[in-house]
């Protein structure tokens, strides 16, 4: 958050001020310019007997490039402070991603497909080869949310579909969203959060799509 230096006002004008500028600043201090935030794992997390279980798959799937609207096409760390202004879309000065939200997704989802032995092989776009089935997602959310100066959640959400790659018609379609509340109200805590809700929304779209194996 910007570090914003006070002018020397006095009495209750000067006290109104510093506390309008907590409520604003309170929930959202990031730390000075730092690493980028990453929400990719850094290891499978798919369990060790699923990765080398036996398996009869014959289907190749290919996960298109995932998608998002214009406004998550950043690295920006977006967020919310719902309880002053729900619709204003703030960002951080001091903290950002390593990619944007999409391209993040685009790699956590890849690998755990890829590690879940559930198909014959998983490609990605710019792979070569030929695949029975085309997984496009799309998504519509993925920000942090302040519901408090000291409160929030991290939110990722977005929609699946599965298309046969030799006719492109459409076989199933589902919707998604997971949350993750804070630990702490900082840039930090909504990174940690927003790992957490990462994992758990890749896991939600990878069993959906192993179902029509």
């Amino acid at each position: 958050m910007r570090n914003v230096r006070m002018p020397r006002l006095w009495g209750a004008v000067r006290l109104g001020f510093l506390e309008t500028a907590f409520l604003l600043g309170g929930c959202a201090t990031a730390t000075p310019w730092q690493v980028p935030y990453n929400i990719t794992a850094l290891h499978s997390s798919v369990p060790v007997e699923a990765q080398k279980a036996p398996h009869n798959a014959h289907v190749v799937l290919q996960l298109a490039s995932v998608s998002a609207p214009s406004w998550l096409d950043t690295d920006a760390y977006q967020y919310h402070l719902l309880y002053r202004n729900p619709q204003m879309l703030l960002s951080y000065r001091d903290a950002r991603w390593v990619g944007t939200p999409a391209e993040m997704l685009d790699m956590r989802l890849l690998q755990h497909l890829q590690q879940s032995q559930h198909w014959k092989a998983v490609l990605s776009e710019q792979s070569g080869g030929a695949a029975q089935y085309i997984l496009h997602l799309r998504l519509s959310n993925f920000v942090v949310n302040f519901t408090a100066p000291q409160a929030g959640q991290a939110l990722i959400a977005g929609t699946a579909t599965l298309l046969n790659a030799h006719n492109y018609q459409v076989i199933a379609q589902d919707a998604f969203q997971e949350s993750v509340p804070l630990k702490t109200a900082s840039a930090a805590g909504g990174a940690a959060a927003m790992t957490q809700a990462g994992s758990h929304f890749v896991e939600a779209v990878s069993a959906w799509v192993d179902q029509f194996q």
